[in-house]
């Protein structure tokens, strides 16, 4: 799969933040003392304008809006007060996942996030160091409704844009072109063939990527079990794909039931 024609370098690497907005921690329950991370394919990435697959005989593929960071110039060992000189370009993401390969992943996310196709990123490029890092927002409509809205103030963001590059780079080189996203808001579910999921990360009144555009499509699947595991799902995958258990579908959980939210984050 071709790179992103508004991406200046091919990046060798795409780190995804597992939680990051207060919104997303107070809908899942947990709420991260410290960022985590999990790596993505770089070949999943994608323009604005293509579609997301859905395998035959799956069900939940979720949307996530981001706002993807784009490094400039090689961070190692780098201060939270230097990280943010080392961020090019911002701009709008889409963290797609198939949550029937979840708990297969163990916490990789490696088949549920991986899949060709399932970064888009664009369409536009905003210029980092034009603009301050806490007065981003960002937006996701599906077929025209708003289904997420946040920002990256103080308020909302539970560790700042700045603070994932420092702390990427106490741990390895971040090279020119890599990509970081930043975590979702609350308002993450499920989405079917036919949709039309958008997001746009701007400064209100100021600069904007644009709105990147994907549309949900039915791909053929024949997984064979004697290579790999299976998609499967159960009500703890529903839940997390839908955002809580109403929205999935589920009846509340009884006294006598596990809680699936004591389970760790995938």
């Amino acid at each position: 799969m071709a790179f992103p024609s508004i991406l200046p370098e091919q990046p060798g690497k795409i780190i995804a933040v597992h939680v990051a907005f207060e919104s997303r921690a107070a809908q899942r329950g947990r709420r991260p003392l410290k960022p985590s991370y999990f790596l993505k394919a770089t070949s999943s990435l994608a323009e604005s304008g293509g579609g997301l697959a859905r395998p035959a005989g799956t069900e939940l593929l979720a949307f996530e809006g981001e706002i993807a960071l784009i490094i400039g110039a090689p961070a190692k060992d780098v201060s939270l007060e230097e990280a943010w000189k080392h961020v090019a370009f911002v701009t709008a993401s889409n963290d797609v996942g198939l949550y029937d390969y979840r708990a297969a992943d163990k916490g990789s996310n490696t088949r549920s996030k991986s899949r060709d196709g399932y970064t888009p990123i664009g369409p536009r490029l905003i210029d980092a160091q034009a603009i301050d890092p806490k007065q981003l927002r960002l937006r996701t409509w599906v077929n025209g409704e708003l289904v997420q809205e946040g920002d990256t103030s103080d308020a909302e963001m539970i560790f700042p844009l700045a603070q994932f590059v420092a702390d990427l780079s106490q741990h390895l080189t971040l090279e020119t072109g890599d990509i970081i996203l930043t975590g979702t808001p609350a308002g993450s579910t499920v989405i079917v063939p036919g949709d039309v999921v958008e997001v746009e990360v701007d400064v209100p009144g100021e600069s904007s990527s644009g709105r990147l555009s994907s549309t949900v499509v039915e791909s053929t699947a024949d997984f064979d079990p004697a290579i790999g595991d299976l998609p499967s799902v159960d009500d703890k995958q529903r839940e997390d794909a839908y955002g809580d258990r109403a929205a999935a579908g589920l009846p509340p959980l009884t006294s006598s039931e596990p809680d699936p939210e004591s389970s760790p984050e995938l």
